[in-house]
Formats: C-alpha cells, sequence, structure tokens
C-alpha cells in the first residue's frame, strides 16, 4: 500500500515538473507547423533550428492510462492550429499531410 501512495506522489511531482518546463518552453505553433511541413516533405528542411520545435510536436502525447493515438493526434491538431496562416485551405491540406504521417505516433 506504501508503494502505491509513493508512486502516486512521484507521478504527481513529474506532471508537475512537466507542465512546468512546457509552460517555460512553450513553442511556437507556427514555428513548429513550418519545421513539421518540412519534414513531411511540404516545405524545406530547417535543419538544426528545427529540432527544438519538432521536440516540442512530438512531446504532445496523451496517455490513458496507455498512448491514445487518436487523442494525440486531435491535440496536435489543435496545436498547430492556433497558428493564424494554417486556417488557409492551402495550409489546411499541408495540416492533413502532417498529421497523417506524424500525427498519431508516440
Amino acid at each position: 500500500m506504501q508503494s502505491r501512495t509513493l508512486l502516486a506522489a512521484l507521478a504527481i511531482g513529474a506532471i508537475g515538473l512537466t507542465v512546468g518546463n512546457a509552460h517555460a518552453q512553450a513553442a511556437d505553433p507556427c514555428t513548429v507547423y513550418t519545421c513539421m511541413a518540412g519534414v513531411s516533405g511540404v516545405g524545406t528542411p530547417g535543419g538544426a533550428a528545427c529540432t527544438a520545435p519538432i521536440a516540442a510536436f512530438h512531446a504532445i502525447q496523451v496517455w490513458d492510462p496507455e498512448f491514445d493515438s487518436g487523442s494525440t493526434a486531435t491535440a496536435r491538431r489543435q496545436f498547430l492550429m492556433t497558428c493564424p496562416g494554417v486556417q488557409e485551405p492551402t495550409n489546411l491540406a499541408i495540416l492533413n499531410a502532417i498529421i497523417a504521417q506524424w500525427g498519431y505516433s508516440p
């Protein structure tokens, strides 16, 4: 019983640290969109400058308690949709390509 309490406390602490770091290092959705378009073959790869934005995209994951690929894809799509330019029809097609290729994997 004590081990469950300890594990629960550690899990809550880890979530708190993750949330705290997420706010401190919030990625710009437009930069993430541009970099993901590049690795999806739709734009120009951004090289080293895209390492952090691509990592931010892949860090968006939904677990309940196992990895939920559909909810992860939805969360990633919603994040990218906060970039104003993604609302354009051409850019929505690129968004769909990004989510189809990268949206569902952990």
